[in-house]
């Protein structure tokens, strides 16, 4: 199964102390190929330097880059100024489950998705 991850589900992940790897691998029966967008990439480096964001989310970002080195994900290239546009089509018509809290995102794509529950626990639906 190949799970492309957005960067608030990764944030959030890191300020709720979900370890989403080893998760995922409990709740999921297949090998996985974690897939992350050089553009969310990018936007988790950005915001870890960022002049006036909250330092709790700058630890997050870092904290989220450092996670996704160890899981060696394949970094794509969305090519969309739209990161959300360009994942949408970059998933589209594959089966690659997206991991992602956005709700418009999720509205405009047919794949499933990896979310997390109230529980702190990770759910694909």
């Amino acid at each position: 199964m190949q799970i492309l991850l957005d960067t608030n589900f990764v944030i959030a992940c890191v300020r709720q102390k979900i370890d989403f790897f080893s998760m995922a691998n409990e709740i999921i029966d297949d090998d996985i190929k974690w897939i992350v967008p050089f553009e969310v990439m990018a936007e988790l480096n950005e915001i870890s330097k960022r002049k006036g964001e909250k330092t709790v989310d700058k630890n997050a970002a870092k904290i989220g880059l450092e996670m996704i080195k160890i899981i060696s994900p394949t970094i794509v290239n969305v090519k969309d100024k739209n990161v959300d546009e360009g994942i949408r089509k970059y998933i589209e018509g594959k089966n690659i489950v997206l991991a992602t809290l956005d709700r418009g995102l999720r509205k405009k794509i047919k794949n499933e998705i990896l979310t997390i529950t109230e529980g702190k626990l990770l759910e694909v639906i």
